[in-house]
């Protein structure tokens, strides 16, 4: 999708409605906020006509989520090729957000990534992406939903919400490559299919809100938090990169090595965009699979960075680092920005770490830059210390994301849990 200009100039006036809005009753234009909480505006289908020549207005605050401040007209304008009919008998459809004179609004995650991408077209072409996304499925009463563990052969529930999540998105045109049983109870993973990069964050918006509205039929909840459950492992979202031209077997190119530098130049700063949550930093460094060095490997799954594959065989630049409450399109941003630095300024990674980082010594690791940080504080921290990544975005929206969480960091250090009260119990 190219970004829109004003109504006055538009070239979505008069063309035909998509297919996929034939026979509905209503429709969902949606946005996703800063946080990553996918929103919408419910629209009579007599209505679509009008927004899509047109744009909806609507409260742009919306956009900055729990640290919403004061109204502020907008006009968000749906994209006719994201279209999708839901079995509900409504419709979905992503847009961008423009101001009230009609430019692109650049604190709207989904068109800050088209702002960078129309910037650096080269590389936007170039790059595919698909990704690993995984959850836990949990009953009312929050027991996980099974207790199979990784690649259990599971015909029950969990299955069902998988494969019908599945195909459910396949009939939504996300290529669904395999799903399987993860390493936890309830634990479930889908392989989502290369794409370009906003393709790739528009599939994970989708799988996401379909995944949770399977679970929900059947009558189970799906959690996206990074490790919801003590003891047992933490939900990732792999992600996994190629180049067209970059070549990725054999011998790694030099220009693989570059991508590689850039991510883990990197890596301190991303961490705000890739585990954005105080409960991302449960994951990180809490087991053999999580990564908390940023280092590089061929084999080691516990590497920040890892030549990889998809599910199809097709061998990728697998970033380990995120977790699946992320903002794809805020997390696809920072990415690229990284794999474009590392492309302009040569940054060599260091040599490959195949053994385990628990015990590494990383002064002895060449350009090693350390460690991954351990909270979110940190990791808002390393973001703003980052020229690169911070450049990639408006200001504006950079504050606004580092406002909320420093706020979830405030509202989290002020919870009072269950173990605080047995602590301070005598006898």
């Amino acid at each position: 999708m190219s970004l829109p200009g004003p109504p006055s100039r538009t070239g979505a006036r008069g063309e035909p409605l998509p297919a996929a809005l034939s026979g509905v009753r209503w429709v969902r234009l949606c946005f996703v906020d800063l946080f990553g909480t996918l929103r919408a505006i419910h629209v009579p289908a007599p209505q679509v006509r009008r927004v899509l020549d047109h744009g909806m207005v609507f409260d742009g605050s919306a956009i900055e989520g729990r640290v919403r401040l004061l109204e502020a007209d907008r006009v968000l304008h749906p994209d006719p090729a994201t279209a999708v009919a839901l079995p509900d008998g409504s419709a979905r459809m992503l847009g961008v957000v423009l101001d009230a004179e009609g430019e692109p609004w650049p604190l709207d995650p989904r068109t800050a990534l088209l702002l960078w991408l129309e910037a650096h077209e080269e590389l936007a072409e170039r790059w595919r992406g698909g990704a690993e996304l995984e959850w836990y499925l949990v009953t009312a009463d929050l027991e996980p939903a099974d207790r199979g563990s990784y690649f259990s052969e599971q015909t029950g529930l969990g299955a069902q919400v998988a494969h019908r999540a599945a195909e459910t998105l396949e009939g939504l045109g996300v290529e669904v490559l395999a799903a399987h049983h993860e390493g936890g109870p309830g634990q479930w993973e889908l392989d989502l299919g290369e794409r370009d990069p906003l393709g790739l964050a528009d599939a994970l918006t989708w799988a996401k809100a379909v995944v949770a509205e399977t679970a929900a039929a059947q009558g189970l909840r799906a959690s996206f938090a990074a490790r919801p459950l003590a003891g047992q492992p933490g939900s990732g979202l792999h992600l996994h990169q190629r180049l067209d031209g970059l070549a990725l077997e054999g011998d790694l190119a030099e220009e693989a090595r570059f991508v590689i530098g850039g991510l883990l130049q990197h890596a301190r700063g991303l961490c705000a965009l890739a585990a954005p949550s105080v409960g991302s930093y449960r994951r990180l460094h809490s087991g053999p699979e999580a990564p908390g060095a940023v280092v590089w490997a061929h084999t080691n799954r516990a590497a920040l960075v890892r030549l990889g594959h998809l599910a199809d065989g097709r061998p990728t630049i697998e970033y380990r680092g995120a977790d699946p409450t992320a903002n794809p399109y805020l997390l696809l941003t920072g990415l690229l920005a990284a794999v474009e630095d590392g492309l302009a300024n040569r940054r060599f990674p260091g040599k490959a770490v195949e053994e385990e980082p628990a015990g590494l010594d990383l002064a002895a690791v060449e350009a090693a830059p350390g460690l991954l940080p351990r909270s979110l504080d940190a990791a808002v921290d390393a973001l703003l210390e980052d020229e690169v990544l911070v450049d990639a975005f408006d200001a504006r929206l950079v504050g606004r994301l580092v406002d909320g969480q420093r706020a979830e960091l405030e509202a989290a250090g002020a919870n009072v849990t269950r173990a605080d009260l047995l602590s301070s119990l005598e006898g």
